[in-house]
């Protein structure tokens, strides 16, 4: 990565190119990232890289915090899991659920809420549906997280 220098100040760049390992960890929400690892194109939205059109996909077998704008593949074959939405979301921010192994019927998901309400309820989600997959997206302290689709 090259240094950018205007009128003798140093200046970031707002896009970088480089590996995963290069990803610089002090910069400017927004920046764009060429990520030659995996040959896409990253943002970075103030707490992390993420692609560009897309969610971060996470594998999870257990109970885990759970970050906006990542999809998240749960898999419960080994016991339920609880997934806790973000305390302070924004408008927009995205979170997807995917029954990886076909076990939230015997061994369910519990997505809890943060204080903040699902589907306009202030009460955790228990979903017990087999293969379920769907994705939450936040509205306003009111609304909450409601379901985009299924």
């Amino acid at each position: 990565m090259g240094r950018v220098v205007t009128n003798g100040i140093e200046v970031q760049p707002r896009m970088l190119m480089g590996t995963t390992a290069e990803r610089p960890t002090t910069v400017n929400t927004g920046v764009q990232y060429y990520n030659i690892d995996t040959n896409s194109l990253e943002y970075y939205n103030g707490a992390a890289w993420l692609p560009v059109g897309g969610l971060n996909r996470v594998a999870i077998t257990s109970s885990t915090a759970g970050q906006a704008g990542t999809a998240y593949w749960v898999d419960t074959s080994s016991g339920p899991i609880t997934l806790t939405l973000p305390a302070s979301p924004l408008s927009g921010d995205t979170i997807q659920i995917f029954d990886l192994k076909g076990t939230f019927d015997s061994n369910t998901l519990t997505i809890a809420n943060n204080g903040n309400p699902i589907m306009r309820t202030n009460d955790t989600m228990t979903v017990t549906t087999e293969g379920a997959a769907f994705k939450l997206v936040f509205s306003t302290a009111t609304e909450g997280w409601l379901i985009e689709n299924i």
